[in-house]
């Protein structure tokens, strides 16, 4: 049976309020006193019941964290970075995976209010579901913050990457290498409709409407939903080029979908990237590595999980900001093989 105050207490000779005090270093007690029981503590193994603290402060000291999966180092990295300020500030954390699901979202967040979390980092599958589900959260007083993505229909805190700006540096690129006829490669499932891939591809569209070019060409367009990413990606690219679709160049929804991409066009005969460039978006850990290695619009993904902890704890405070604050932060080009582009002489800042 674990030790507790009670089993200190008798083992020091002071009373349970005098060991409460010393682990808790609050109220008058002697140094030597102090160091006593801390010096038993330790041998008995002692362990504070969270728990029962927790029901009488009405706090847990834990968040929760919901995201679109953990098989890349994307979602990874942010929760390090959540991780990381919930370590400094004294909450652990709680991390979930919808798989891109609406229903397993909500079903994640259902068990993280049983477990009465303090507050919820959220990474919505879609933008167009669960929005009565964030409303009830918002009415009955329990503090979220979206990342990655947002739910524009529902007023929040949230930290992002500027989609926009990193899909257009990924156009106007493609077009400083002389691409003309560029397509996007589209993510399968609620995916698509998150706010992060809308503005991939508007921003995307408005480079190449400066350039006097027509829309981006949806490679995926009306295929059926399958996992993983890069199988769906494959498979697209194959039948679109199969189907007489041409292109020259092509933006990765994410760098899961590029990878798909350049797999599917080489087990069709088509060099990356001599016959056709192709850039993702994330830059994950992987994407060096390839063959060949993966231009792509670099996310501050950790800096993006920190972001959004800060944020949860200004809502989780005893008095909370009256507004909402909206964070972008800011994409990077990173050159590699797969554009075709020498990194070197690739220097140009896309505004």
């Amino acid at each position: 049976m674990p030790a507790d105050m009670k089993t200190i207490a008798e083992r020091v000779g002071v009373s349970k309020t005098t060991v409460h005090r010393a682990l808790a270093n609050a109220g008058r007690i002697s140094p030597e006193t102090r160091a006593k029981i801390l010096k038993v503590a330790a041998e008995l193994d002692y362990r504070p019941n969270n728990l029962a603290r927790g029901l009488r402060s009405q706090k847990s000291a834990t968040v929760g964290l919901v995201v679109i999966g953990l098989t890349n180092s994307f979602y990874a990295t942010i929760l390090e970075g959540v991780e990381s300020i919930a370590t400094e500030s004294g909450y652990s954390v709680l991390i979930a995976r919808s798989d891109g699901s609406p229903s397993r979202e909500a079903q994640h967040l259902d068990v993280f209010r049983e477990k009465r979390v303090d507050g919820m980092i959220i990474a919505p599958a879609s933008s167009m579901q669960n929005i009565d589900y964030y409303r009830k959260l918002q009415q009955n007083g329990i503090p979220f913050v979206f990342i990655d993505r947002y739910v524009p229909s529902v007023d929040s805190d949230y930290v992002m990457t500027d989609n926009f700006l990193g899909a257009y540096m990924a156009g106007k690129h493609l077009l400083k290498l002389g691409r003309k006829k560029i397509g996007f490669g589209m993510i399968p499932g609620s995916e698509m409709t998150s706010t992060s891939v809308t503005e991939r591809l508007r921003g995307l569209t408005a480079a190449l409407t400066e350039a006097g070019l027509g829309p981006p060409i949806m490679i995926g367009e009306g295929m059926p939903s399958m996992r993983p990413q890069e199988s769906f990606a494959a498979t697209a690219v194959k039948k679109f080029f199969q189907d007489g679709g041409k292109v020259d160049g092509i933006l990765g929804g994410n760098d899961d979908t590029a990878i798909g991409i350049i797999k599917g066009l080489q087990e069709i005969g088509i060099a990356v990237p001599d016959d056709v460039s192709v850039v993702g978006f994330d830059d994950l850990d992987i994407a060096p590595y390839i063959q060949p290695a993966l231009t792509t619009i670099r996310q501050p993904a950790r800096q993006m999980g920190e972001e959004a902890l800060r944020l949860l704890l200004e809502r989780m405070s005893s008095e909370p900001r009256t507004h909402h604050k909206h964070v972008l932060l800011q994409p990077e080009l990173i050159v590699r093989e797969s554009c075709g582009a020498n990194s070197k002489e690739v220097k140009q800042t896309y505004t």
